[in-house]
């Protein structure tokens, strides 16, 4: 792909042609063969809006645009249908074609824009703004809409006190308005060819690390739950897990008291800032004791400053081996021992209490040691 690119300057003829000419780009990099410039167009002149309504209830699919999975049947995304019941007034979206959801979110703060690709069609509320590509090609299109180029031009016409239950108070003749920069057919047919074998490795690549965590889940809850590595159950010994750990919630600092160098400083939800000092020198297995996380059991690499949000796991190092410990917490369901309703927690007193069993120290090194092999091996791949 290298090979197919060059750099372009910017200088001469072409740097003041893009000072003198505001119609026109010269983009930084360029497949070779290439030199014109880009032009700057209105969305409008290269789509069509879609008006067309699901009268004769030809799907009966109702739609909507999630930031992360794109446009969805409602009842795979939320469990249930939001729509109208009647879907006869609803748009018609084909496969292919794009809509706009003015439905804004911390993932998507000025709304998303996708291509409908999972169905042949589906029914969308008129409150989207619904369009085909002419003119332009498509996979260019979604492109750029899975950028953020195409925020400022929502910014200028939408204004935090436009916004209304949830909604930017956009017109379809304003975001029509919107301009973009697009080359000739040929560079966009490129653009897009590229773009999309990058999507296709990258899906391929999170399909592949999400296997592999599959089975590196099963084969540690297969261990775990088969006793695989000891003979039965006459070399399980029970304990209360008081027996072999001492817990303690450490001290918490304030979010003033934290800086940006130091020893990081470990949180509910994971790292949260540094701080000059640390209250734990080694590796340390944490329980999450409150808040959103509470029953996540975690592994952290110390020196470092925990919180006391969490409850850290100090263990007997003769009777049990730390990396293997942490795995079989992470197995069992701590979350069932939570209490306090909206402001959930797990007590000393209660994790004190669970019921651990534990096999012989050489055979629980065995088990870690082809643990630790295993995500290794997958997390480097």
């Amino acid at each position: 792909m290298t090979d197919d690119l060059m750099k372009s300057s910017g200088s001469g003829d072409a740097g003041n042609s893009t000072h003198a000419d505001e119609q026109r780009l010269y983009p930084k990099v360029r497949f070779r063969g290439f030199d014109e410039p880009w032009k700057k167009v209105k969305l409008g002149r290269n789509v069509k809006r879609i008006r067309r309504k699901n009268k004769n209830l030809e799907t009966n699919i109702p739609l909507t645009i999630s930031a992360q999975f794109g446009l969805v049947d409602q009842r795979d995304f939320f469990g249930r249908v939001v729509a109208s019941e009647n879907l006869a007034n609803y748009i018609l979206l084909k496969r292919g074609e794009f809509a706009y959801n003015k439905s804004y979110s911390k993932e998507a703060p000025y709304g998303s824009i996708k291509r409908l690709e999972k169905y042949n069609e589906g029914a969308l509320s008129t409150l989207y703004i619904a369009f085909t590509p002419e003119n332009i090609n498509s996979d260019f299109l979604k492109a750029f809409f899975d950028t953020t180029k195409w925020y400022s031009h929502i910014v200028q016409v939408s204004t935090e006190g436009a916004r209304n239950h949830g909604l930017l108070n956009i017109s379809p003749q304003d975001f029509f308005e919107m301009s973009i920069t697009i080359p000739k057919s040929d560079e966009q047919n490129n653009i897009s060819r590229i773009y999309n074998l990058m999507n296709s490795l990258l899906s391929l690549q999170q399909r592949k690390l999400e296997l592999e965590k599959q089975i590196f889940y099963a084969l540690k809850t297969h261990i775990f739950a088969k006793d695989l590595f000891f003979n039965g159950q006459k070399d399980m010994i029970k304990y209360k897990l008081k027996d072999v750990s001492n817990m303690y919630q450490p001290e918490t600092i304030t979010a003033t008291q934290m800086s940006t160098n130091g020893y990081k400083v470990f949180g509910a939800n994971g790292y949260i800032g540094h701080y000059y000092n640390f209250n734990h020198k080694d590796d340390a297995i944490t329980i999450c004791a409150r808040g959103a996380s509470t029953g996540a059991v975690n592994f952290v690499p110390g020196p470092v400053w925990i919180t006391g949000n969490s409850m850290v796991v100090d263990i007997d190092s003769k009777l049990i081996n730390q990396l293997y410990f942490y795995y079989y917490l992470t197995t069992l369901n701590l979350k069932k021992y939570i209490t306090g309703g909206a402001q959930p927690q797990l007590t000393k007193e209660i994790l004190n209490g669970i019921n651990v069993n534990l096999i012989p120290i050489n055979i629980q090194i065995k088990v870690a040691n082809i643990l630790v092999l295993k995500l290794s091996n997958f997390l480097c791949k």
